[in-house]
């Protein structure tokens, strides 16, 4: 694809750092958006989400290396996350333990934050895939059907000139259908955490299929890989939170 947007001089321009920019740009307003229907301080929601996105991208990065430790050379390597490499779950992890944090700091509503935030995240993460598709991360196995995708530019991250399953695009057009069908559940919902609900749904089942065509997944149990492990909590928990805040409401 296009891992270099373009060049000014010695300042090189990834594509992918540039579709993380949106994607946090859109996910922020979103997020802000639906806040501010919600009740929640501006300050509040600003504080959270900018933490919360610093630490996630701490907490990605932090995980890509040690699964892939040979990247750490030169090892200031690590600073350049404009070049890819980021690991969704360890971003969630680092960004969901801060945003817990001032959750209960600023006594902010958990569910209905989560429901808003829920929507923001899947449109951040719709970008986010935009740019994994540009840099060539996230590939996908060896693919021979007509909708292979062929990565040509030295700079990608894939297996050069060879057809593989497009994961990439097929992540970004999930993540942004799944933020449209949230939003209609949004705008429909019956109680708090609903929306939050269906995300952890929607997503884990999503993750969970686009695993067996990922080309480097980390395998463990010996036929699931960690992020399959993780899909399946994501939808238990999901499961679990509508049941609990259904009765709740009730």
């Amino acid at each position: 694809m296009h891992p270099i947007l373009f060049k000014i001089g010695p300042i090189t321009i990834y594509t992918y750092g540039v579709m993380v920019a949106l994607g946090i740009f859109f996910g922020s307003w979103i997020l802000l958006k639906l806040s501010d229907r919600e009740g929640i301080p501006r300050e509040d929601v600003v504080d959270t989400a900018f933490w919360s996105v610093v630490s996630g991208f701490l907490g990605a990065r932090l995980f890509f290396f040690i699964y892939n430790p040979e990247y750490l050379h030169p090892w200031y390597r690590i600073l350049f996350i404009w070049q890819g490499g980021l690991v969704w779950y360890g971003g969630v992890l680092f960004g969901a333990l801060t945003a817990i944090y001032f959750i209960y700091k600023r006594k902010i509503p958990v569910w209905k934050f989560a429901d808003v935030v829920s929507i923001a995240l899947s449109v951040g993460l719709g970008f986010g895939r935009i740019g994994c598709t540009m840099a060539g991360c996230c590939y996908g196995k060896v693919c021979h059907a007509p909708f292979a995708i062929v990565f040509r530019d030295p700079h990608s991250a894939a297996p050069l000139n060879v057809p593989l399953w497009p994961t990439e695009p097929v992540s970004a057009a999930a993540n942004f259908l799944i933020a449209g069908i949230l939003y209609l559940i949004y705008r429909r919902r019956r109680f708090p955490g609903e929306v939050f609900g269906f995300y952890l749904i929607f997503y884990g089942i999503f993750r969970f299929l686009i695993e067996f065509v990922r080309a480097t997944p980390k395998e463990i149990l010996g036929t699931f890989s960690n992020n399959q492990i993780i899909s399946i909590i994501m939808v238990t928990a999901g499961i679990l939170i509508l049941i609990y805040r259904k009765k709740e409401e009730t």
